[in-house]
């Protein structure tokens, strides 16, 4: 009684300062509050500093060449992309489509090991 077998598998809390963005690009328009909290919920994977040297535990982001130990992942094809580089793909406050199709992304959970 009070044992679960299985259920969800607990996320480790993401250290605050990876919830905003780390000065890759300027981002002006971004709301702050929803990054955190979509980082937060597993959504988006942090935004941590990239770095210039590969090592075996860090992705390469395709776009910024930088390397991250988690990228965002799209459902169809798993095809990485740092959450900076993913956040200038479009304005929040544009109205006009992006040239890209949207993707749905998933968090890569190697930052959670």
């Amino acid at each position: 009684m009070g044992n679960r077998v299985g259920g969800r598998r607990r996320r480790s809390p993401v250290d605050e300062r990876y919830t905003a963005p780390q000065g890759l690009y300027p981002h002006p328009d971004i709301d702050l509050k929803k990054l955190r909290r979509l980082i937060l919920e597993a959504k988006l994977a942090p935004c941590h500093p990239g770095a210039d040297d590969p090592r075996p535990d860090l992705d390469e982001c395709p776009i910024c060449f930088l390397f991250y130990p988690s990228l965002n992942r799209s459902k169809c094809c798993a095809k990485g992309i740092c959450t900076e580089c993913f956040l200038q793909m479009k304005s929040p406050t544009s109205c006009r489509p992006t040239q890209y199709p949207t993707i749905s992304l998933l968090v890569s959970s190697s930052y959670s090991s």
